[in-house]
Formats: C-alpha cells, sequence, structure tokens
C-alpha cells in the first residue's frame, strides 16, 4: 500500500517541478526588467553630470538640487500610492532617504533601490500567490479529489507564511535582492571611483544580475518543497495520520543528511521542517509518506 502513496506524492512532486519553471521564469522576468530599467538611468545619470563620458568621485560626491530629486520623489510616491499595499514594500519606501541634501551617487543608488523594490513587491505577490495555489492543490489532490474537505484562506496562509529554519519565502526573496541591490551600489562607488564610462559600468551591473538565475531557481525549489510536504502534515494530521516516513529522492545529487534521513520514521505532532522533514537544506527534493504502522488504516483512500 505504501506504493499508492510513494507514487501518488511523486506524480504530484513531478507536476509541481512544471509548475515551478513557470514561476522562476515570471521572477527572472522582473530582475530583467529591473535591470535594463537600472541600465537605462546609469545612462541618464551620466549624460546629465559627466564630462566626456566619465565621472570621477569628486563629480560624484556633489550635492544635487531639488529639481533633482523631484522627479524620483514624484515616481516613488506615486508607486506608493498605486500599489496593493505590500506592508514589506511600504516599510522601505517609507524609510527611503528623501530630503534634498543628497549627493548625485546617494541618488543613484536611491534608484537603484527604489527599482529593486519594485521588482521585490511583484516578485512576492507572484511567488504568494502561487505557494498558495500549491498549497490548495497539493491537499486536494493527495487524495485524488475522493473529500470533499479543502483548505480555507487562513489554514493556506498558516502554511506559507511559516517561518522555518528562521525564515519565510517572503522573508528569504526581500533579503536576497537586498544583497543585489548592495552589491550593485558598490558597483557604482567602484565606478566612481575609477572614473569608469557608463557603458562599462552598466555591463558590470548587468553582470551582477546574473546572480539571479540560480539563487531564483533554488529559492523557489526550496520553497515549494517545503510548502508541498507543509500541506502534505495537514493533510496527514486530518486524516488521522499519526506518524509519517522520510522519503529522499535518491540519485547522485542526492545530500548526505537527506540519505541519513531516509526511511527514518517521526510522530507527525514533532513535524518540523528543516529539522526532521523536507525541505532539509536548498534545492532539497525530499517529502513525507505515512508511516507503515499507519498504513493499514487508510484503505478507504485508495484507488479503485
Amino acid at each position: 500500500m505504501d506504493n499508492y502513496w510513494t507514487k501518488r506524492i511523486n506524480d504530484i512532486m513531478d507536476l509541481l517541478d512544471t509548475r515551478d519553471e513557470k514561476l522562476n521564469a515570471a521572477m527572472l522576468k522582473e530582475y530583467k526588467a529591473a535591470s535594463d530599467d537600472i541600465s537605462k538611468r546609469i545612462a541618464d545619470f551620466y549624460d546629465k553630470y559627466a564630462e566626456d563620458g566619465t565621472l570621477n568621485y569628486d563629480d560624484a560626491r556633489k550635492q544635487i538640487r531639488a529639481t533633482d530629486l523631484s522627479d524620483y520623489v514624484k515616481r516613488a510616491n506615486d508607486y506608493r500610492e498605486a500599489s496593493d499595499k505590500n506592508p514589506e514594500m511600504l516599510r522601505r519606501l517609507n524609510a527611503q532617504y528623501t530630503t534634498a541634501r543628497l549627493n548625485r551617487l546617494e541618488l543613484l543608488k536611491l534608484e537603484i533601490d527604489f527599482r529593486l523594490i519594485q521588482a521585490s513587491d511583484k516578485q512576492d505577490k507572484s511567488f504568494t500567490d502561487y505557494l498558495s495555489k500549491e498549497s490548495s492543490y497539493i491537499y486536494d489532490q493527495l487524495l485524488n479529489g475522493k473529500t470533499i474537505d479543502t483548505l480555507n484562506d487562513k489554514e493556506i496562509e498558516t502554511i506559507i507564511q511559516n517561518e522555518w529554519s528562521g525564515a519565510n519565502y517572503s522573508q528569504r526573496l526581500w533579503r536576497d535582492n537586498d544583497l543585489l541591490a548592495n552589491k550593485l551600489k558598490d558597483e557604482l562607488v567602484r565606478a566612481a571611483i575609477n572614473g569608469s564610462n557608463p557603458k562599462v559600468t552598466a555591463k558590470k551591473l548587468r553582470d551582477s544580475f546574473g546572480g539571479t538565475k540560480p539563487n531564483t531557481e533554488r529559492l523557489v525549489r526550496t520553497e515549494s518543497t517545503y510548502v508541498a510536504n507543509a500541506t502534505i502534515a495537514k493533510r496527514y494530521n486530518d486524516m488521522g495520520v499519526e506518524s509519517y516516513t522520510f522519503s529522499a529522492h535518491i540519485d547522485s545529487r542526492t545530500s548526505s543528511i537527506c540519505r541519513h534521513l531516509n526511511g527514518e520514521t517521526f510522530p507527525l505532532k514533532d513535524f518540523k521542517p528543516g529539522v526532521n522533514a523536507p525541505a532539509m537544506h536548498p534545492n532539497c527534493r525530499s517529502r513525507i509518506v505515512p508511516s507503515d504502522d499507519d498504513l493499514s488504516k487508510y484503505d478507504k483512500y485508495l484507488d479503485d
């Protein structure tokens, strides 16, 4: 009978792999748009302030005029008013320093922060929607639609917002994009110190965006694995399952920790992602199945 549960979960996880790719594409599209916009801002910045196509550090540190800041302030305020009021996005926009006493380099840093706030806000919404639908789908499909009960919005939110291993998907997304923003801003400072021309600077910033693809794929895979298993655990609990068995995806890429846990059984009440349940690590592909002790109770859930 355990073959039923293993096959059922494998089928679900295989489908999620395909759906994960669609989310990856949407997330990377936002990075591409942000990269293009930032490149344009850099070009405009050099056109405005550089002499002979270069900008030295002293020029970059000259104070801007209030009119130079007004365009940025208007765009930031317009975005704030038109947004869906994502709390993290609002917190960051409200924290941005928008006094007129800014130098040119600080204004360009603000532009980078603002553009990545926009990208993160859109990615956060896409991620939330994806994980919510994933959780609802898995809960229903685990029993092949044999029951009419479904997860309500509050139950789904509890699953996806849970801070497993110290953070949830949204916090990790914003944290990754903070690191990207800092990397871009550091590159701007180096460009100003070295007197780089705008084409060289723009290329280096685009190269910095190159790392977003593996980071995005890792984040989506890991959080999708967590949500899948947390939803499976919720379904098992509602079915009355008392214990689960850790089932690793065994191949040449299987981590040592998942190999070690493979086949181990734990009480469902002790289910803890990152400790005794997937996701155990970035890019984890493991899952849980009912333990052998529980299987005999669930003949009624098997396919005819």
